[in-house]
């Protein structure tokens, strides 16, 4: 199975993908997975909404490995992946502390998921959970997607009331770009930096900042290599 990861995939089921994965980046076990079971009749009428939506994605996966003979999409892993979106969005929800998550652990962590569902994220096709750049293109920006799936934004580096990014920013921008392109298996380069700053827009330093603030493009990649 594949995917573009740019179309079919509702926003209710992007939600769900972000709360789903933002769980499994807090559990601390060695076997990935939520750390908990969660009655869906639970849960909040959006957030039953968000878990129909996720079904409904789950369901077109089995259609499409269905037709092509592949068993990432049977009855039984929908099923499984479903219960575990349920206690995913629980424990999401139930924590005291709200939790949030970058784009590029985002990426990663969703390698591990589409494994286990046996699908391949390769152009084509659209596969949940989706990429953080579908999120971004529904949302309007990675910290939006974030806000509608009720999660805590991403602040790097800037502290409240500044409109300028201090130098562990600029650093820890690159060093969180840099992990982005290894997700997705993209080269780092300037062009790519300044695709990844209008994903992410405001909340990481332009690709220009960045080379006046190093010197030059490859100065900013040594700096964190």
């Amino acid at each position: 199975m594949s995917d573009s990861g740019k179309a079919h995939t509702s926003s209710p089921a992007v939600l769900g993908a972000l709360l789903f994965i933002t769980a499994r980046s807090l559990d601390s076990t060695e076997v990935p997975g939520t750390p908990a079971s969660a009655d869906p009749a639970q849960l909040s009428p959006s957030d039953r909404d968000i878990l129909a939506e996720v079904e409904l994605a789950l369901a077109a996966q089995t259609e499409d490995s269905d037709r092509v003979d592949e068993p990432a999409g049977s009855a039984s892993t929908v099923t499984s992946i479903l219960a575990e979106v349920a206690a995913a969005i629980a424990y999401v929800r139930g924590r005291a502390e709200v939790p949030s998550l970058t784009a590029s652990r985002y990426d990663a962590l969703r390698k591990t998921v589409l494994g286990g569902l046996g699908a391949a994220s390769i152009k084509g096709a659209t596969v949940w959970p989706p990429t953080s750049q579908t999120a971004v293109q529904r949302f309007g920006s990675w910290n939006d997607a974030l806000k509608a799936a009720g999660l805590a934004t991403n602040k790097i580096g800037r502290a409240k009331g500044q409109l300028r990014f201090d130098s562990a920013a600029y650093d820890k921008a690159i060093g969180e770009f840099l992990a982005d392109c290894e997700a997705r298996g993209l080269a780092a380069t300037y062009k790519s930096y300044t695709e990844y700053a209008a994903e992410h827009k405001g909340e990481v330093p332009s690709a220009a900042a960045v080379r006046k603030f190093y010197g030059s493009w490859n100065a900013a990649l040594a700096a964190v290599g």
